[in-house]
């Protein structure tokens, strides 16, 4: 009887949702520690190529500090994956190896890559970590986790070594864990009554002009369920915005736009609020942010003092 129970109960817990939080820190929380951080990433790119639009994954190694974790890699997005040359990648670290160095089995993390590996492509890649860090500063709990690294891709087709900045994304089930919520996959069209931020992040995208991204589709959007029912919006995927300013992005595309799909008046008082009293933070963030250079950090400062000045006025409205 009581081995009967101890196995209903060891089943209870492994099939729960993320609510239970795994033990120790993630291979995502120890190189978030560290303020600058570079690691090896051993594949084979012609292959990579050839699957770009395959679902198959592919076998790499990731190398820090002399440890070598085995991975499963697979290409991922949408646009990125037809145009750049080199596709956002998911990353599928295998568990044993994690444990092994002591970490936890969070294992899946998106890795944003640069689309293009000149100076422009490079100030992109930090444009968008910075708007994942702005988003974090309004949203501290609610916002994706994201680390800038310096990747070294060792090509084990030829042996060639290329090297460029990336972001690394933390693992859904760790955001879904710090927020006590569950990831909802068919939360579509579900009424603005139900979400607890949907102000909140619209004003967030028409602050940085990012117009790629969905509520009601849940596009480029994650929505996470909590214990009392609501929907919290989580954004992510940047790079189509005024902030960001890619190569591939034209002019127009910059304009701010409010995007607001909802049927609904949306009420923004509060999100208003919240964003300009994180004004003079959110613009001091811009300017200690060391990787950016001089020039790109003007145009960014200048892009939202715009905002700052319509929200000031009360002209950000439908």
């Amino acid at each position: 009887m009581l081995r009967a129970t101890l196995l209903i109960l060891f089943l209870l817990i492994g099939s729960a949702s993320p609510l239970l939080a795994k033990r120790g820190e993630s291979i995502f929380d120890r190189w978030s520690h560290m303020d600058q951080k570079t690691i090896e990433l051993h594949l084979n790119l012609d292959s990579l190529e050839a699957l770009r639009y395959s679902e198959a994954a592919i076998q790499g190694t990731v190398i820090d500090n002399g440890r070598s974790f085995t991975l499963a890699i697979t290409t991922r997005g949408r646009f990125r994956r037809r145009t750049c040359a080199l596709p956002p990648m998911k990353l599928q670290f295998d568990k044993d190896m994690l444990r092994l160095a002591g970490l936890n089995t969070h294992n899946d993390y998106k890795l944003v890559t640069p689309c293009t590996s000149d100076p422009a492509g490079q100030d992109a890649i930090l444009r968008e970590q910075l708007a994942y860090e702005l988003y974090h500063t309004v949203a501290p709990e609610a916002s994706f986790r994201t680390k800038l690294l310096t990747i070294n891709y060792v090509n084990t087709a030829d042996g060639s070594v290329t090297s460029g900045y990336a972001i690394l994304i933390e693992d859904i089930d760790e955001l879904e864990s710090r927020l006590q919520a569950d990831n909802c996959k068919e939360c579509y069209n579900a009424p603005l009554a139900e979400y607890a931020n949907a102000e909140q992040v619209a004003l967030f995208q028409y602050m940085i002009g990012n117009h790629d991204f969905s509520t009601l589709l849940t596009r480029n959007l994650k929505l996470l369920r909590t214990a009392d029912g609501r929907l919290t919006s989580v954004p992510y995927d940047f790079d189509f915005s005024g902030l960001v300013s890619p190569p591939y992005l034209n002019a127009k595309v910059k304009e701010r736009h409010l995007i607001w799909e909802f049927t609904d008046t949306p009420d923004f008082t509060a999100a208003t609020a919240t964003l300009l009293s994180l004004e003079e933070q959110l613009l001091q963030q811009v300017e200690e942010y060391a990787a950016l250079d001089k020039g790109s950090k003007r145009k960014i400062s200048k892009y939202l003092r715009g905002f700052f000045q319509e929200l000031q006025a009360g002209e950000v409205t439908l």
